[in-house]
């Protein structure tokens, strides 16, 4: 996912950070869409955690 970025122009660190928030964001929902009985869909499981993520980083 980095290197991804990197193709695209991001310099690091800040490819790095975004691609390790990436993969933070993906395993919270990931974990929350297996372990719930009625879970919502995955994607909308991604995107809430990444809202948690803007939040938080937002200092909100």
């Amino acid at each position: 996912m980095a290197d991804a970025l990197r193709q695209r122009g991001v310099r690091d660190p800040a490819a790095s950070l975004t691609a390790e928030a990436g993969i933070a964001v993906f395993k919270i929902a990931f974990e929350r869409w297996v372990n719930e009985i009625h879970p919502p869909d995955l994607p909308r499981l991604i995107r809430e955690s990444l809202e948690e993520l803007r939040a938080v980083t937002a200092g909100k």
